[in-house]
């Protein structure tokens, strides 16, 4: 699946559907970590986000699919931003939204994520920046992290 960033500004393109997830940072001695998922069929590093259940908004959304795929509980601080995207699937284009909020660490146990990710780990935020897969994604890192600094 190729990825096609289609813009980073909320309105850009109305898309056909949406996901939600976090940026779950962790204060460490002096560092400041966030937790990255890793799918080693794909090579891929993400932040963790999912798909909405029925009657979800993108808030239950981001709580959830952080809790099932890092198996931390987190609240949200604050909406980071939403960014857009484009994949092909089944011969049509289809144009993707997804939320991301700052969230802290309540509770949990990374080694209690589900299967979706072979390895959740916590990371140093400017080695994560250099990890992820998508610059979708890096961009959501560095406003996390410029947002961060006034929590």
């Amino acid at each position: 699946m190729n990825n096609i960033p289609i813009g980073h500004e909320a309105g850009s393109l109305k898309p056909d559907i949406w996901s939600a997830g976090g940026v779950v940072l962790r204060k460490l001695d002096k560092e400041t970590e966030i937790l990255i998922c890793e799918r080693y069929s794909e090579n891929l590093i993400a932040l963790p986000k999912g798909k909405p259940n029925e009657g979800e908004n993108e808030e239950e959304t981001a709580i959830r699919e952080v809790k099932e795929e890092t198996g931390i509980n987190a609240i949200i601080k604050t909406k980071i931003k939403d960014i857009f995207y484009s994949f092909e699937s089944s011969d049509e284009i289809i144009n993707k939204k997804v939320s991301f909020f700052l969230m802290e660490k309540l509770d949990g146990e990374i080694s209690n994520h589900d299967d979706e990710f072979d390895k959740v780990y916590w990371e140093k935020c400017d080695s994560a920046l250099k990890k992820l897969s998508h610059q979708g994604e890096k961009d959501v890192l560095e406003k996390a992290i410029k947002l961060a600094k006034d929590f």
